[in-house]
């Protein structure tokens, strides 16, 4: 930050994480021996801009994205939550598939400017009869385990079981307050 973005107030969007996030990929036969199988979905989610440019750089993040999925006979949306997040989902695919998919939609916002407006990533994968999400936090660089449990309820001990399995195969953010659940996503 320089002097005059503190001495303003204005600060800067940390830039996303992308290399981790592939690591997802080479780490899939570990996860399934494990138990956690991907659910052939996944999606990013981002926080809008106010201002035209971009709803410029998402379009073209979501022109990119439709020519790669029409390429490898993914599924490509588009919606809006009801926080008002953007999205761009990909379904009935391989996961090497929808991650490079993803990737491609993350890197076309980083390459307009907009990659501080990346959240994070949600892979839904199913495990012994739930459904648990992966969220990659792409401002931190690493995962964390969602398992959600009833009506705005998570199954906690679950997550923390995740906690140990997946640390050996993928960056997991060790601050357990920062695993921010995330409700009624479209996946």
């Amino acid at each position: 930050m320089s002097f005059f973005d503190a001495l303003f107030g204005r600060t800067r969007l940390k830039k996303p994480q992308f290399d981790p996030f592939f690591r997802l990929s080479a780490s899939l036969p570990d996860l399934e021996a494990k138990g956690l199988a991907f659910a052939g979905e996944a999606g990013v989610c981002c926080r809008p801009g106010e201002e035209q440019a971009f709803e410029d750089a998402f379009a073209q993040a979501v022109a990119v994205t439709r020519l790669y999925a029409q390429e490898h006979a993914l599924t490509l949306e588009t919606p809006t939550d009801r926080e008002n997040f953007r999205w761009v989902v990909l379904r009935q695919g391989s996961c090497d598939d929808i991650v490079t998919g993803l990737h491609a939609a993350s890197d076309t916002l980083e390459g307009q400017g907009y990659g501080g407006t990346l959240l994070a990533a949600i892979l839904p994968f199913s495990d012994h009869g739930g459904r648990t999400y992966l969220i990659y936090n792409y401002k931190r660089g690493m995962f964390y385990p969602f398992r959600p449990r009833g009506n705005q309820d998570r199954d906690e001990a679950h997550e923390l079981q995740l906690q140990a399995i997946l640390g050996a195969f993928l960056p997991i953010d060790p601050h357990l307050e920062r695993w921010y659940p995330l409700w009624d996503t479209p996946l």
